[in-house]
């Protein structure tokens, strides 16, 4: 598939531009600005724009067959994940792209259950979470083919593919991880898994 991943030049989105590049897919990299450790991996094409400016995601989106996002806020404040939300399902839905994986954050997640203490940094944290609900909600009022992928507190442990779907009547907590790379893995696997469309889906690594 040919494919777009949005905030490409994180540490989860690197990891991500990898395992789609070694499961056989077309891949651009867009970037907010020139990355060399992007711009040097084989068979990338690197497109720099804001992904929160309508034009510059038209373009990208051109020729694409789905849209994978790892965009997250750099600030508390910061309404990237919201805004890019609701501009990326406007110009799939002009573009006819209808699959649409986003990675979202885990606090987000009904199912995360936080001791006391985490309680309270969430509270320093609401406007994180709450941009992230919005476009979680942006997704379900859309047509698109979308899957939410809720990744437990993420490590830079190597990829061994020893995760799992949290079922719904678990919960997860603080001290549940996952590494970036596994994370990444999973993403790519949803291009062409159609059990999550339209749903959320949580994962952690394996105990």
């Amino acid at each position: 598939m040919k494919i777009l991943i949005l905030g490409a030049a994180g540490r989860t989105g690197r990891l991500l531009v990898e395992q789609a590049l070694v499961a056989g897919h077309t891949v651009t990299a867009f970037v907010r600005s020139e990355d060399p450790a992007i711009a040097e991996t084989p068979d990338v094409t690197t497109f720099v724009g804001d992904a929160t400016n309508e034009a510059d995601l038209a373009k990208a989106l051109q020729g694409q067959d789905a849209v994978i996002s790892t965009l997250g806020p750099i600030k508390p404040r910061d309404t990237v994940v919201s805004l890019a939300t609701g501009l990326l399902i406007k110009v799939a839905a002009q573009q006819k792209i209808k699959r649409v994986i986003m990675m979202s954050s885990f606090l987000a997640s009904p199912q995360f259950r936080p001791n006391a203490i985490v309680r309270f940094a969430l509270k320093l944290m609401d406007g994180i979470v709450s941009h992230f609900k919005s476009a979680e909600e942006l997704f379900e009022g859309s047509h698109l083919d979308y899957t939410i992928v809720y990744a437990t507190r993420l490590t830079n442990e190597p990829l061994d593919k020893n995760y799992v779907v949290v079922q719904s009547n678990e919960a997860v907590g603080a001290n549940d991880s996952i590494s970036r790379a596994n994370v990444a893995h999973f993403l790519v696997t949803q291009l062409v898994d159609t059990a999550h469309i339209a749903q959320t889906v949580l994962i952690t690594d394996k105990k």
